[in-house]
Order: C-alpha cells, then sequence, then structure tokens
C-alpha cells in the first residue's frame, strides 16, 4: 500500500470513553452511537463512509485508528456495519 492509504477504520472500544465526537462530526453520518453493556460506543456503517477519517483525527484517545484493510467486498449490506462488542476489538 502506497503511504497514507485510508481503509477501513479499525476501532478499540476500551479506548473510548463515549464523547461521542466521531459521531457528531462525520460527515457522510457513517458512525452512530450505541449502547454496548451500559457504554455508549460508535457503530460505523462502512457503506455510508467516506473514508475521510475525521473519525481518526477527533477522536482524543486514539479508539479509532486507520488501517490498510481495503478489502470490503460482501453481498450484504449488514456485513458493511461494524457494532462494536465489549472485550473484542472490532476490525470488521
Amino acid at each position: 500500500m502506497i503511504d497514507n492509504f485510508r481503509g477501513q477504520p479499525v476501532f478499540d472500544i476500551e479506548l473510548c470513553f463515549s464523547c461521542g465526537l466521531c459521531s457528531k462530526n462525520c460527515p457522510s453520518m457513517a458512525i452512530q452511537m450505541i449502547d454496548v453493556k451500559g457504554k455508549k460506543c460508535p457503530q460505523i456503517n462502512l457503506g455510508k463512509c467516506i473514508f475521510c477519517y475525521k473519525c481518526v483525527e477527533d477522536c482524543p484517545k486514539g479508539a479509532i485508528k486507520n488501517s490498510t484493510n481495503f478489502e470490503l467486498a460482501t453481498t450484504t449490506k449488514s456485513s458493511m456495519v461494524m457494532t462494536p462488542q465489549r472485550d473484542k476489538q472490532i476490525t470488521k
């Protein structure tokens, strides 16, 4: 991959403190905050994501990071939604 390639965002639930900046500042409204065992966490819809990485830039704790994963082809739209889960880092 070339430098600064923008692939699928990667979310680490342990670093997130539920500020919601990623959701508020997402220009394509691809992120919504959902409840995961009493904690609000971002759910990212890659079908809506424009890979601008505003969420990565705005996250004060670095809970959302960039990756070079570009293999996102699927036959179902539901598989494009990254739903956070406790005790597990979400990569897809």
